[in-house]
């Protein structure tokens, strides 16, 4: 009996292990940190906007129970192939209101 994965299943595995939860990348791209704080001279470095625009590769993946999962990362693929995945450009803009 053979309990391998076939080629095209590894493929899905890798690619599912790749991509993370969209909010989980969001996240990752306004963690920016706590203030500079420089204690010699009593001044700060605060960053009060951040705007990002990127591609994305964006998968939705459903499962059997009905509840879809959205899974996303940078572009997996930096060479043009004749099947790429559909790739997606996402702006993203985080402001520190007072």
């Amino acid at each position: 009996m053979d309990t391998e994965p076939n080629a095209l299943e590894t493929t899905e595995l890798e690619e599912n292990e790749i991509l993370i939860p969209f909010a989980d990348m969001v996240q990752q791209l306004v963690d920016y940190g706590e203030p500079l704080e420089d204690p010699f001279s009593n001044q700060a470095m605060m960053i009060e906007k951040v705007k990002v625009e990127m591609p994305v590769e964006i998968q939705v993946l459903v499962e059997n129970d009905g509840t879809t999962t959205l899974k996303s990362n940078a572009p997996t693929q930096s060479t043009e192939t004749t099947i790429m995945p559909v790739f997606h450009q996402m702006k993203l803009t985080v402001e520190l209101e007072e």
